[in-house]
């Protein structure tokens, strides 16, 4: 679903720059300006590789959210330290994935 949610978030942040470019007084463009503009500088390959990033940062949490929950033992105060240090690595693990991804893909 990281790829779904990626597409949703283009598509939201295409759409409010739009708004937020027609709205305001410094930048005052129309939309289809705008979305000429953006279709002349962004490229399909833009695309593909922030869903091809938002895969591989998906399977990477699930994994290490998997791999954490999987060997915790203990009562609620374990489980709770569990769900903390999976949000930590998975978040180190994307930031640190994120420099290789971007490496390979360009």
């Amino acid at each position: 679903m990281v790829p779904v949610l990626a597409i949703i978030a283009d598509l939201v942040g295409w759409f409010g720059g739009a708004i937020v470019s027609k709205y305001t007084q410094s930048i005052a463009i129309e939309p289809e300006a705008y979305f000429s503009v953006l279709r002349q500088f962004m490229k399909f390959k833009d695309v593909a590789n922030g869903l091809v990033k938002a895969e591989v940062f998906g399977f990477v949490v699930v994994l290490v959210c998997c791999s954490i929950g999987l060997n915790t033992r203990g009562g609620p105060r374990e489980i709770g330290a569990a769900v903390t240090k999976a949000v930590v690595v998975s978040l180190i693990m994307i930031l640190v994935l994120d420099y290789f991804v971007t490496k390979i893909l360009l």
